[in-house]
């Protein structure tokens, strides 16, 4: 399902009639990357795009970084600042905004950002990754990860509060 979304994502990309904005890919030497800007997240200091090879990626102020590996996602740890239902609907209409099809925001990974927050070993990040938990399509992975958190957890706020995630992921 992904890769045929992924395909139809690089047609629509291929095809469209919008100036790319270039700018140095990060840890590339000096290549340049690019991107279009999607949505602008976390009160204006994340900004959320997409490449010209259909891969998610953020925006600092000298370079652009894609989503293409778990060590990556932990650069996309603030788009769980936001609320789910806000960063969905944020995107969504930046895709709309340059003609795209809202359904492309199933290729975000947002399991991976989530699960990295829930990896952090930081109160912050596992706190709002756990808020997220249940709004992102569910994995054995997600579950264990849940799991080691309501034993490993930073406190026992987040510790009790990953138990209370992980029965109702079991009850459902």
């Amino acid at each position: 399902m992904i890769d045929v979304l992924k395909e139809k994502l690089l047609m629509e990309l291929v095809n469209l009639d919008e100036p790319w904005v270039k700018k140095i890919e990060y840890n590339s030497e000096g290549s340049d990357l690019n991107w279009l800007p999607v949505a602008e997240l976390s009160g204006g200091r994340f900004l959320l795009g997409l490449t010209a090879e259909g891969l998610w990626a953020r925006s600092t102020e000298s370079a652009v970084q894609t989503v293409s590996d778990e060590t990556a996602c932990v650069f996309f740890l603030p788009i769980l600042e936001d609320l789910p239902e806000v960063v969905r609907g944020k995107i969504i209409d930046g895709l709309k905004c340059y003609g795209l099809s809202e359904e492309f925001i199933d290729i975000f990974p947002f399991e991976k950002v989530v699960i990295e927050g829930l990896k952090s070993q930081s109160e912050y990040w596992s706190g709002l990754a756990l808020k997220w938990v249940l709004f992102v399509p569910r994995s054995s992975r997600l579950t264990v990860e849940v799991e080691a958190l309501s034993k490993t957890g930073e406190s026992q706020g987040i510790r009790h509060a990953a138990r209370k995630i992980a029965k109702q992921l079991k009850a459902s």
